[in-house]
């Protein structure tokens, strides 16, 4: 496995390499690659233009691909295979319906409509509603991402999926919508399915379990509330998700709710510390990953604050059992971020 400090580097300065990313849009980081190191996966930026300059670099030759860290070699490169791309529906790409994200992680944007973009309230690390390309449509049909995924997971038996969604709405916040996509996916395979969605109801949780999703994402993003507003504003308060993260630990189990929380919008070192705790201490898996800015952005992600976080956060790894097995999602990729390196 990398250590924790070569996987935040990679993260956050990107990797130079030919390859072309196979997720182009949707929920979560984009513009990266995917691949897999010393038993370690790693989605990195390459495409964004700081990653030009990164010491890092992905060369073939020996008869494969290695990682290389300036002339040093790291370690020799598996890299994703995705033949089911070839596959169509209705004419379009299943990998538009189904995207393979890290190594073995599908994944798929419901819809990548969201109200908090339509009321001016975007979150500012979300793309979801960019590049969408003239072949996707925006709504995707339950059936066709069925479809999609049963082509895509009989290619490979090992992946998993992970369902995203811009929130359609303030009551079910696309729940319903993932219910009725689970339950065709479910109906056609037995895969691992997760879901990510915003602080709801309880009995929108429960929905969510009967209709066969097997872990959940509740990402309250920050824990800083002096940026809280600024960076997630059309967000509940972080009381509401310490509420959802409760009921959906009670139904869902210990350690099968995940947050994100990103590094590198401004936040302290300290609400990252009390962040960190407050999953921990809830059996919510705290998936902490740097904020990887978009292609088109010129901004860049500071990675001397990011391995300070991590060094603080590395003061606690002692304290609290965490469970590092995940069925599906962003904690069984673990391609963006460096906690499992950090806690193993």
């Amino acid at each position: 496995m990398l250590d924790y400090r070569t996987k935040l580097e990679l993260l956050v300065l990107g990797v130079r390499a030919s390859m072309t990313p196979l997720r182009r849009g949707g929920g979560g980081p984009v513009g990266g690659i995917g691949f897999a190191v010393k038993d370690s996966i790693v989605s990195a930026p390459t495409v964004q233009e700081f990653a030009k300059e990164s010491p890092y670099a992905i060369v073939e030759g020996e008869g494969g691909f290695w990682l290389y860290r300036g002339e040093e070699k790291i370690g020799r490169v598996k890299l994703p295979v995705a033949r089911y791309y070839d596959y169509r529906i209705k004419g379009i790409s299943a990998g538009r319906f189904a995207a393979l994200d890290g190594v073995n992680a599908l994944v798929t944007a419901v819809t990548r409509r969201c109200i908090h973009v339509e009321s001016g309230k975007k979150c500012v690390f979300c793309v979801i509603e960019e590049n969408v390309p003239e072949t996707l449509i925006l709504d995707k049909a339950p059936e066709d991402i069925a479809e999609a995924v049963k082509v895509a997971y009989e290619e490979d038996r090992s992946r998993h999926l992970t369902l995203t969604t811009g929130t359609p709405n303030l009551v079910d916040k696309g729940a319903l919508r993932y219910a009725e996509v689970a339950e065709k996916i479910r109906a056609e395979i037995d895969i691992p399915i997760h879901a990510q969605i915003e602080p709801v109801g309880r009995e929108y949780l429960e929905l969510l379990y009967s209709s066969g999703i097997d872990t959940l994402g509740i990402h309250v993003e920050t824990f800083d509330e002096r940026i809280r507003k600024a960076v997630v504003p059309g967000k509940p308060e972080i009381d509401a998700y310490l509420e959802s993260w409760e009921n959906a630990v009670d139904i869902f189990g210990e350690w099968n709710v995940s947050s994100w929380i990103i590094v590198g919008l401004g936040e302290s070192i300290e609400s990252m510390v009390s962040g960190f705790k407050a999953m921990a201490e809830r059996g919510i898996y705290p998936y902490i990953a740097p904020y990887r800015p978009p292609p088109n952005s010129a901004e860049k992600t500071d990675l001397n604050h990011v391995l300070r976080v991590y060094e603080a956060l590395k003061e606690l790894k002692g304290e609290y059992d965490i469970k590092l097995k995940f069925r599906a999602g962003c904690p069984r990729c673990t391609g963006c971020s460096a906690i499992l390196e950090l806690l193993s």
